[in-house]
């Protein structure tokens, strides 16, 4: 009972985003880029976005300046010194947040975060730092969402990136959508580059090319997993592409309630070496494991295909699965 709880647990506070396309979102068209100023760029191979101080970061840098000097000023005031303690910290966190909107507002106003669909390239701006910015594979950025205080109180979820080497220094990362889901959705669809492009009339004038260099790749396989159908633009296109392959990559969903093997959460599973029915090993392949509980498990063995599996007192039911990397 305590593992399942720790796990629960665990899973509530990762805030990291899987690279799925995980909803639905409303289409770029071609008046919204004209009219915005977030769109610097967007065609079938770059998509360029201008990234600077927000004016919820100014407000929010307003809300934040008149606490700390409410609590400050409260300080002087209050003479029960039991009060004290309790004034003092909100007085820091109000300075904290002072600290860190200050940060936003210092931000080069012209650093961009640029989607290089083509070559699989992300780069957004270092975050503390308005001289420097990242540029790492898009699969090995680390994407999540964060909680701050918005200009009516409430709590604000953000998309963040950040590079996976790093310590500290990420960006807010923004598009035509607020909320941070259907934000993320955008640019892992626009980035799957085996997919066609995503909803909208800024995108049209690209279709075609961009069907034709899929289709005469052989129209490879997503890179990434998605929970809605992403459709050619038009009945033919969709007809040709199924000679290759349907949305059948739509049809294997992860349960939301499933985990990947941890070794820190999964302590007592027993590590083995799993054979193929050639008798070699199973090298990087997945297993699924459905508990009598309810709890579902999937686990990846190595290049050596040593992994680890569940203790022989467990009853389970053990599924082996024909799934590459990106479907995860």
């Amino acid at each position: 009972m305590f593992k399942n709880f720790r796990t629960n647990v665990k899973r509530f506070f990762d805030a990291k985003l899987p690279f799925e396309i995980l909803e639905q979102f409303k289409g770029v068209d071609s008046e919204y880029v004209e009219n915005s100023k977030t769109f610097n760029n967007i065609d079938l191979n770059f998509i360029k976005l201008d990234w600077g101080a927000r004016i919820d970061s100014i407000i929010s840098l307003i809300i934040s300046s008149i606490s700390f000097i409410f609590f400050l000023l409260a300080d002087f005031f209050v003479e029960d010194d039991e009060g004290r303690p309790v004034i003092i910290g909100l007085m820091v966190l109000s300075l904290i947040f002072v600290i860190y909107f200050s940060y936003q507002l210092y931000l080069n106003p012209k650093a961009h975060i640029i989607l290089n669909r083509q070559d699989g390239i992300f780069s957004f701006p270092h975050g503390t730092n308005r001289n420097k910015s990242y540029t790492v594979p898009f699969h090995k950025a680390i994407v999540y969402w964060v909680g701050t205080g918005a200009a009516s109180g409430s709590l604000g979820m953000k998309l963040v990136a950040q590079h996976p080497e790093a310590k500290y220094g990420g960006a807010h990362l923004i598009a035509h959508e607020r909320d941070y889901q259907k934000i993320w959705s955008f640019y892992v669809w626009y980035m799957d580059r085996n997919r066609p492009l995503p909803p909208g009339t800024a995108f049209d004038p690209y279709r075609q090319q961009d069907f034709e260099r899929r289709k005469a790749a052989g129209f490879p396989m997503p890179l990434y997993r998605s929970h809605i159908p992403t459709p050619e633009a038009t009945p033919e296109q969709q007809a040709e592409r199924n000679k290759y392959w349907k949305d059948h990559i739509e049809e294997f969903a992860r349960e939301p309630h499933s985990i990947m093997y941890d070794p820190e959460v999964h302590t007592d599973w027993r590590r083995v070496r799993y054979m193929n029915k050639d008798d070699n090993p199973d090298s990087n392949r997945y297993y699924k494991y459905v508990f009598k509980n309810g709890d579902i498990v999937y686990m990846k063995t190595n290049e050596e295909g040593r992994g680890f599996m569940p203790p022989k007192s467990a009853d389970y039911e053990e599924t082996r699965l024909e799934l590459v990397e990106s479907w995860f």
